[in-house]
């Protein structure tokens, strides 16, 4: 995205907002085709999104193929993102993009629009990397014999058509 706010720091805001809203809804579409595919995933019903990635995490860590490490490494690339947008909307932004940080320990902070931009734009392509595997195809439950295979084959398979 090339916008200028010119030193307006509430649209930029706005955009890590909605963005981080799209992210979650791709993290739940994955916990659900995870479940989908008979993977079970241990998340409770409110989860903030870095549980829900740490419940993703899980599940794929106790599988054995290549793609899952692929998955968990998307996964962890999305760590910091969450982590400066709960230090973002857990503090006081005041005058001139000063961060006042809730935690007492750290210091001060200063944010400018074009940051706010680049970390829209990071969670952004983040969540498009973490859809990809799942596909336009319901994780591939039209191969034949997809209601006999194992969870495991399911998710290889699902694994399989998709990053080709």
């Amino acid at each position: 995205m090339n916008v200028s706010f010119e030193g307006d720091l509430i649209r930029p805001l706005g955009l890590v907002t909605l963005y981080f809203g799209y992210a979650e809804f791709e993290v739940d579409a994955l916990l659900d085709a995870l479940i989908g595919v008979g993977l079970a995933v241990d998340r409770p019903r409110n989860a903030s999104l870095g549980q829900k990635l740490a419940a993703v995490r899980d599940v794929l860590s106790r599988q054995k193929i290549a793609e899952a490490g692929q998955l968990i490494a998307i996964v962890d690339e999305g760590r910091p993102l969450i982590e400066l947008r709960n230090t973002l909307v857990h503090s006081s932004i005041v005058a001139g993009g000063r961060v006042r940080l809730s935690d007492k320990a750290r210091s001060d902070m200063t944010v400018t629009p074009e940051q706010l931009t680049q970390l829209a734009d990071a969670i952004f392509n983040w969540k498009e990397r973490a859809s990809a595997p799942r596909g336009s195809c319901s994780w591939c439950q039209h191969f034949s014999g997809w209601n006999t295979m194992v969870p495991s084959q399911r998710f290889e398979r699902s694994w399989e058509c998709h990053l080709r």
